[in-house]
Parts: C-alpha cells; sequence; structure tokens
C-alpha cells in the first residue's frame, strides 16, 4: 500500500517544533547541535526549500532541498546543472523504522522530478547504516563510499531522474 504525506513549506511558527526534533536523541545522534545551522536563518534563503511532512494529519518529518550548484565547489557538483541535494530527518521517534523515510523520499523525489529536477543527491554519515539502507529503498545509489564534506563525512549518494534521460543514455 502506497503512502502518501502532506509536505508544506516551513512557516516562522514551526521553529519550535524543528527545535524540539532537533534536540531528540535519535535527531542529534546524526544532526548538528540545532543552533549550529538555525533553521530560521535558510527559511528566506531562495536556494534552499523547507518542509514540513504530516502523515494522519501529524508532524513527524523535516525535509530540505536546495541548490548544489549555488554552492562553489559542493560535493555534488558532478550532478548536471539544476540538481538538488536534500536532507531530511524523521523528528517523532515513534515513526522511525517502519518505512516512512523511504516513502517520503521517493514522494518528495517524485515531485521535484515532475518539476524538472535532473538528479538529486543526499549525503548520509559514513556510519548510518540505517539511512544508506533507507535511502536506497528509496531508488538512491550509492556514487562515492566515504567523502570529506563541509559538514562532515558522508556517502554520496544520488537518484537520477530517467525521464529527462536521452533513451540511448539510459543506464
Amino acid at each position: 500500500m502506497a503512502r502518501t504525506y502532506a509536505i508544506r513549506s516551513v512557516c516562522g511558527a514551526d521553529f519550535a517544533l524543528l527545535k524540539s526534533w532537533r534536540t531528540r536523541p535519535h535527531v542529534r545522534r546524526w544532526w548538528d547541535e540545532p543552533d549550529v545551522e538555525p533553521d530560521i536563518e535558510k527559511l528566506d534563503d531562495p536556494r534552499i526549500a523547507l518542509w514540513i511532512a504530516s502523515h494522519a494529519e501529524c508532524p513527524f518529518a523535516f525535509l530540505q532541498d536546495y541548490e548544489i550548484h549555488a554552492w562553489p565547489d559542493h560535493h555534488f557538483n558532478y550532478l548536471p546543472p539544476g540538481a538538488r541535494g536534500i536532507d531530511l530527518y524523521i523528528g517523532e521517534a515513534d515513526m522511525l523504522g517502519v518505512g516512512h523515510g523511504a516513502a517520503l523520499l521517493r514522494q518528495h523525489v517524485g515531485e521535484l522530478f515532475r518539476q524538472g529536477t535532473p538528479a538529486v543527491g543526499i549525503d548520509p554519515h559514513p556510519d548510518n547504516i540505517v539511512a544508506i539502507r533507507c535511502f536506497e529503498k528509496a531508488g538512491f545509489a550509492i556514487a562515492r563510499e566515504r567523502v570529506e564534506t563541509d559538514w562532515g563525512p558522508g556517502v554520496l549518494m544520488d537518484r537520477r531522474n530517467m525521464a529527462l534521460m536521452a533513451p540511448g543514455k539510459r543506464s
């Protein structure tokens, strides 16, 4: 059974919820302290889109997608122009381990692809095996096992929009 999620833009009223999620042990393990990269600073940045995902009308996850090529020397700069990077976490612990991460990621990336995005990159921490497996279930493939990024170590994973690829270039 396919799951569908309500995904809406973050607004100022969401920052207390986001900060609460960022303080939870299962999120803090892989994300910096809540004030290291404050979400409020990203709200007005046109390169970044911030999202809250809900299931059964209950908010449970945060996503952000961003223009990869808006940052010089970004670790995903091998992806084509127009590609986006994505980050996400599930804030509600009772939503972990039951398939929401992969389903939410598939839905969001599908929407980016419908809008014409040629590829999406995601970069979980190399030790976060659960996230890597989740992202593989969402259609991402490992491009590089371990890299050092401006945000710490990561595994570079990407997913290509096959609908935009020329018939002779599909692999």
